[in-house]
Formats: structure tokens, C-alpha cells, sequence
């Protein structure tokens, strides 16, 4: 995905994340061995390493609540992984289907029986209810690989909780291909409708598939009831009032994100790429047509090149006398006067006409007064060697925003325009003056 993409996540939108997974995020380094001052403290700077990532290299993150419980995953399998009655001993695990029951003792143990990657992938999905692409990021892998991890793990827990086979898909019938990933997206909703359609239809006639489904639904519910052991109140909200500060100091709000969307809108160009390459490209070889038929004599030899200037001119079989004689039968009305008139004086026409040429204005450049500053800064634009009486429009652009404001050319080629920074993150940005002839740009460093 494209840096100038990912990088446009408000602060909202990330402390919007933290606040909904932060308890998961903990139960989760809970359950890996964590102690509960430790997992606080592991679970805050596991966020603040996320915003970190969110601005400076926003192409590794993808998706913000894969990439934080992928780290505590990283940490788990570091720790070698806990026990459930570790966890459970602070009492701070909330009501569930299962808490407290027999039922939550079986869950855990068919869980403690799993792979280590069909386990992990099974409690993102189904125990933190990710999405399949926050599951995919944690376990870096792709989006149908995670899938087919997430149904193996619920097919081998129900199997292991009920004391049962998994079922066979040797008797699966029919042309939609049997497989693992699609099925269990099918039974937990996620599942585009354009295949879960034709999936649904064969459902219908394939007793093998439905079997697997039903398997895979209970799965999920089975471990969807787990409880999960929550960050203490207090905990929680200073870690979030933390976490927001930093957010906000560093990242773009809402607002300033959407103006950016707008504005690259805005400036896409009017006329496709593609089509103008085309274009090119078409007129190159209606060139090369034209100059093959041109360079061609009408028997099909080349003509020469220079045969305008080779061929002598006609010349006419009586002669002229180099002063124009008056015709005796069209005399002019001022004959009578004894004094040429102007017409009858003849004028030599110059080989080569007199034009008048416009001079081209000088190099146009800009400067910048000041050259840096803090977001708010009055820049003023200082602009030589313009077209006289030409509406200059000034930028300042960068990643996330930009401004606008114009300025006209005096009799100099000169002039003054000013330019607010308005970039929403500290660093360099772009003042580029435009008349629709020329392009002046110079740079300025936004400290704050």
C-alpha cells in the first residue's frame, strides 16, 4: 500500500483503536505469562511503539490492531506462554458464557492442545474478534493462509472438546472445490456475498461440507465465550489519557485528513496519462506516414529534398523593362500636375518580411521570507522575472495539506505574495509559484 495512504490516520481513529482493544491486548500478555503490572506497563508501550510506526514508517503497520497484538504475540512466544490460572488469580476477568464454569476449564485445555499458530490464530478471530485482516498482519501472513489456520484450529478444538473425528471431506460432491479457508469464513460471516452465494447453494446438496460448517460455527462460539481478563479501570483510562496526548501532538486530526483527501482530489489532472501518451504515440506514426508519402514522386521515386531550390525558374519569352511604364490609355488623374505621384514610384519589397519579436521574460524564480518557522508562519514570497501582468497562484503543499493564494506580476516581472505554512506535521514542504507558463519552487522547513 502507498506511504502517502497509510499515512493518513488521524489521532481519533488510532486512540479509537487502543480504546477498544486495549483489555485483549492485556488478557492476551496475561495469558502469556506476563505479571499484572507488567502487562500494563508492556501493553502502553506497545501503543506508543504503534504511534511511532503510524508516523514514521506507516508502510509496516497495515492494520493498526494487527500490528499491536502481533508485538504481544512476538513477546508470548518469548516467554514460552502461561496458564490460564495464572491469569484468572487477580479476579479481574469479567462475566462470560463460559467464566467460571467446567465448560471454560474443557475450552482452554482443547486450546492448550493446538499448534502454537493454529492457537494464536484461533483467539485473535474468534476469542478478540478481530477481522480476518488484523488477524493476517499478527500472524504476517496473508489474508486466505490465516483463514485456513483460524478453521484448522476450531475443527481440532471441537473435535478435542467433544471427543470426536474430524469430519472426512472424501465425500464431498459437486464443482465448488472444497476449501477449509472458504468454509470457515463462511460460518463466521466473512465471507464476500458474490462467493458465499454459490457456497450457500452447495451447501445444500454436500452433506460432507455442512458437516464442517456446523463444526466450525461451534468452534467459534465455544471460544468466543471465553472471558477475557480486563485492564484495571484506572489503568486503562491513564493509559488511553496518555496515549491521546501523544496522538494528538504528533498525528493529524480528522479534519485535517479529510481537507488532504479533498485537495488530492482536487488536483488530479484533467486529462488521463494514459491518453495522453496515446496521443504521442499516435501522432509519432501519423509523422512517419506522412513523411514516407511526402519523400515519394508519383512513379514512386524519391524526391529530392532540395528540389524547390534546384529547379530554375520560369522565365518569361518577352522582356521587362526594369522601369514601369505608364499606360498611355489609363492615365492617372494626376498627370496634369507635373509631380509622380507616390504609386507610380516603384518600391522594392524586402526577400525577408519585419517581425516584431516579444521578448521572452527572464528565469523566473521565487524567494522566501522566512525560510522556516513553526505551523502558522507568515511566509512572504518575493517573485522576479515574471511575465508582466500575469496571475501568479502560490502552494504550499506537502504529504498530508496544502494551502493556496495568489499574487499578480508587476511591469517589472516582479512581485510580493504571502502564504500561511499550514503543513500538519513538523518537516519540509514545497512553495511552488505557477503563472500557467512557468514554475518557480523553493522549500520550507516547518518546525512544528
Amino acid at each position: 500500500m502507498p506511504r502517502e495512504v497509510v499515512a493518513l490516520v488521524s489521532a481519533d481513529d488510532l486512540v479509537a483503536a487502543v480504546r477498544v482493544h486495549a483489555d485483549r491486548v492485556h488478557d492476551l500478555l496475561r495469558r502469556s505469562g506476563c505479571g499484572p503490572e507488567e502487562s500494563i506497563e508492556v501493553c502502553e508501550s506497545y501503543a506508543f511503539a504503534l504511534i511511532d510506526a503510524v508516523v514514521n514508517a506507516p508502510e509496516t503497520v497495515g492494520d493498526m490492531a494487527g500490528w499491536w497484538f502481533g508485538r504481544a504475540l512476538e513477546l508470548g512466544r518469548r516467554l514460552g506462554g502461561g496458564t490460564a490460572e495464572a491469569a484468572e488469580a487477580t479476579g479481574q476477568a469479567p462475566t462470560s458464557v463460559l467464566s467460571g464454569t467446567t465448560g471454560e476449564g474443557q475450552v482452554r485445555a482443547a486450546l492448550a492442545g493446538l499448534p502454537e499458530q493454529e492457537r494464536a490464530a484461533v483467539m485473535l478471530r474468534d476469542a478478540y474478534d478481530l477481522p480476518p485482516q488484523a488477524v493476517a498482519v499478527a500472524l504476517a501472513r496473508d489474508i486466505d493462509s490465516a483463514a485456513a489456520l483460524v478453521a484448522a484450529g476450531r475443527l481440532r478444538l471441537v473435535a478435542a472438546y467433544d471427543d470426536r473425528s474430524i469430519p472426512e471431506l472424501t465425500g464431498h460432491t459437486g464443482r465448488t472445490p472444497a476449501d477449509i479457508g472458504t468454509l470457515g469464513r463462511y460460518a463466521d460471516g466473512t465471507l464476500p456475498p458474490q462467493r458465499t452465494v454459490p457456497l450457500r447453494r452447495h451447501l445444500g446438496s454436500c452433506r460432507a461440507c455442512e458437516d464442517i460448517v456446523e463444526m466450525l460455527a461451534k468452534g467459534r462460539r465455544l471460544v468466543a465465550g471465553l472471558p477475557v481478563v480486563a485492564m484495571p479501570d484506572d489503568a486503562r483510562e491513564a493509559m488511553i489519557e496518555r496515549i491521546t496526548s501523544r496522538a494528538h501532538a504528533v498525528l493529524p486530526s480528522v479534519d485535517d485528513v479529510l481537507l488532504a483527501i479533498e485537495e488530492d482530489d482536487e488536483t488530479r489532472p484533467a486529462v488521463s496519462p494514459l491518453i495522453v501518451i496515446l496521443a504521442i504515440v499516435l501522432a509519432l506514426v501519423l509523422g512517419v506516414a506522412v513523411a514516407a508519402v511526402t519523400t515519394l514522386g508519383p512513379s514512386g521515386e524519391h524526391a529530392l529534398v532540395d528540389a524547390p531550390t534546384s529547379v530554375p525558374s520560369e522565365q518569361p519569352s518577352f522582356s521587362v523593362s526594369a522601369t514601369p511604364r505608364r499606360h498611355s490609355q489609363s492615365p492617372s488623374p494626376r498627370a496634369t500636375s507635373g509631380t509622380p505621384t507616390p504609386s507610380a514610384t516603384p518600391t522594392s519589397v524586402s526577400p525577408t518580411p519585419t517581425r516584431t519579436h516579444t521578448p521572452k521574460p527572464a528565469f523566473a524564480d521565487i524567494q522566501l521570507t522566512p525560510t522556516s518557522g513553526p505551523r502558522g508562519t507568515n511566509i512572504t514570497v518575493t517573485g522576479t522575472g515574471w511575465q508582466p501582468g500575469a496571475l501568479v497562484t502560490l502552494r504550499y503543499s506537502g504529504t498530508l495539506v496544502s494551502s493556496t493564494s495568489s499574487a499578480t506580476v508587476d511591469k517589472h516581472g516582479q512581485f510580493v505574495g504571502h502564504i500561511t505554512a499550514r503543513g500538519t506535521l513538523p518537516g519540509t514542504y514545497t512553495v511552488t509559484a505557477d503563472d500557467g507558463s512557468q514554475t518557480a519552487p523553493a522549500t520550507f522547513e516547518q518546525t512544528s
